[in-house]
């Protein structure tokens, strides 16, 4: 009786072990599977689509089906889960293979929008980069309002390729011979709207697509594509600041050497428009860290806007770009430090008022750019032919003293010249 029952529970382990060797899928093996056959049926879903699809659509497809792997360790398994394991691997590679052909057959069809705006207000000359391959195909298609010029560059050989002057529509195309930046430039000959579209289509997907930068830089003339601007040439008057004391009119009064008044005379050069001040007021004597930085600092302004087309100098009421300087460096106002500022034209007229002869009331200046009771300020005076320029200061205060600090440029007009710089990133 023991015997048998050896017997039995022998073929009952080596019944198990035989089940064991048929089993079907693990948990984990079981849950790998499930997930990668709802990822490719998904994708095949969206297969169709490809052909209509963009080019990042397209590229975000292939990432996808390329992330896309499945091989399962099938010893062991039973046949009808290895079948199903066979299955699906030869399904991901069926769906890879689908993929890439799909893919690069609407890559071969594609157009890259470069730009596309069919309601673009146009007033000055406008260039339109694009950074192409050799072999891409540039479609351009250029609608105006009126008649205007279009041009075609190689920007990185700074050569013109095609002009067509004098158009209101102009469609064409260009196989690309060398890679780099071309332009699509529109000169408009004045205000209009137009409509522009350009486009290319790649011949070798493999390169990805490269976003142009362009920077406005310093040129000379007979630059490519260089552009030409009226300017200022600021130049600084003195090459310290002028610094004053105005003693109080109680010790003016009783202190022969002590004075209420002083003056400055700036010199004009040839050709200079304007001149532009500075003036610190400040009942301390103490020097701050900004007296003599005028200069700079109004240069540095200049740089920053003369890209902007902002007027540089109208003749009859003034410079856009000087209130614009003037504005962004003013000095710091103390409330109890003010004083009298007159602009002399005469030098008869600034002798008398510097020897104390006569007061600048007694006197002729001008009454436009003179001010009575002025706080640190800044300022623009035009020239208006004078070789010099006097600018003379009073203290009127009966008991205290005044400290000032006045810095002066010149400004003259000049052509200036930009051209456009174009980089890949």
């Amino acid at each position: 009786m023991r015997k048998a029952s050896f017997i039995f529970i022998g073929l009952l382990l080596l019944s198990c072990g035989q089940q064991a060797e048929k089993k079907a899928m693990s948990e984990y093996e079981a849950c790998v599977y499930e997930e990668t056959l709802n990822k490719v049926k998904a994708l095949e879903g969206q297969l169709p689509g490809i052909s209509s699809a963009s080019l990042d659509e397209v590229d975000s497809y292939l990432k996808d089906v390329d992330r896309l792997k499945y091989r399962n360790d099938t010893t062991g398994m039973s046949e009808s889960a290895k079948e199903s394991c066979v299955k699906l691997e030869r399904r991901v590679n069926i769906l890879k293979r689908d993929a890439v052909a799909a893919s690069e057959q609407r890559l071969q069809t594609i157009i890259i929008p470069a730009e596309v705006n069919d309601d673009c207000l146009l007033e000055k000359t406008t260039a339109y980069p694009v950074y192409l391959e050799k072999g891409d195909i540039l479609y351009y298609n250029i609608g105006l309002q009126k008649q205007g010029t279009v041009k075609l560059y190689n920007a990185d050989a700074r050569q013109l390729l095609k002009t067509y002057a004098q158009k209101t529509k102009v469609t064409d195309s260009l196989v690309v011979a060398n890679k780099g930046i071309y332009l699509i430039e529109i000169a408009p000959g004045g205000t209009q709207y137009a409509s522009v579209d350009i486009t290319y289509k790649m011949a070798d997907h493999n390169h990805p697509i490269k976003k142009v930068n362009s920077e406005e830089i310093e040129a000379k003339a007979g630059d490519f594509r260089v552009v030409s601007n009226k300017g200022v040439v600021l130049r600084a008057a003195f090459d310290q600041p002028r610094k004053f004391t105005l003693s109080s009119q109680f010790k003016s009064t009783f202190t022969s050497a002590a004075k209420s008044i002083a003056l400055v005379a700036v010199q004009v050069p040839a050709g200079a428009t304007d001149v532009l001040y500075n003036l610190r007021i400040s009942t301390s004597e103490q020097d701050k860290s900004s007296d003599g930085k005028f200069p700079d600092k109004m240069n540095l302004s200049y740089k920053k806007v003369r890209f902007l087309g902002l007027p540089l100098y109208e003749t009859s009421r003034g410079s856009g770009l000087f209130s614009t300087l003037l504005d962004d460096n003013r000095p710091i106002r103390e409330e109890d430090a003010y004083c009298n500022m007159y602009v002399f034209r005469s030098q008869w007229a600034a002798k008398q008022f510097q020897d104390g002869i006569k007061q600048a009331s007694q006197l002729q200046y001008d009454v436009d750019y003179s001010t009575l009771g002025t706080q640190s300020c800044n300022g623009r005076i035009p020239a208006k032919g004078a070789k010099t320029i006097y600018l003379a200061f009073e203290n009127e205060r009966v008991r205290y003293s005044n400290y000032i600090w006045v810095e002066v440029l010149t400004a003259t007009p000049t052509t200036e010249y930009h051209a456009t710089k174009y980089t890949v990133e």
